[in-house]
């Protein structure tokens, strides 16, 4: 119960910044931008294509790893993962930010994710992907 109240929260736009957050900075060290036929096979109930691997044009060839697809509420839920206490997923630090977003939250806007810098918005992603922090 107080996990959806924690998602109901996040507004669409909310997550749409942390993804973007993530794009400008925060994730481009483990993840790559999805090709064609890797967008074209995202399923339906699913929003964003995370592509984990590299891509060291022209100087090497493209590696995947792996292709995670995630929905806006995959990420509200690592948001508020995230929030509890006792999370083990990453520094107090940056979790500070993710608690600022949260307690700077209203009932328009949703979260404040102006408090989302790339760190944060890397380990939301991480763990929304991989249920984990695997990088960084």
């Amino acid at each position: 119960m107080i996990m959806q109240s924690i998602i109901d929260r996040i507004t669409d736009e909310n997550v749409q910044s942390i993804v973007d957050t993530a794009w400008y900075g925060g994730i481009t060290y483990w993840a790559t931008s999805a090709e064609e036929q890797e967008s074209a096979a995202k399923p339906a109930d699913k929003d964003y294509t995370i592509v984990e691997g590299v891509d060291d044009w022209p100087f090497g060839e493209r590696e995947v790893d792996a292709v995670h697809y995630l929905s806006k509420n995959d990420i509200r839920l690592a948001f508020a993962k995230l929030l509890d206490p006792g999370q083990e997923y990453c520094n107090k630090r940056i979790q500070g930010y993710i608690l600022d977003a949260w307690r700077d939250r209203n009932e328009e806007d949703g979260i404040d994710a102006g408090h989302i810098d790339a760190d944060a918005a890397d380990v939301i992603i991480q763990v929304a992907a991989l249920d984990e922090v695997r990088y960084g």
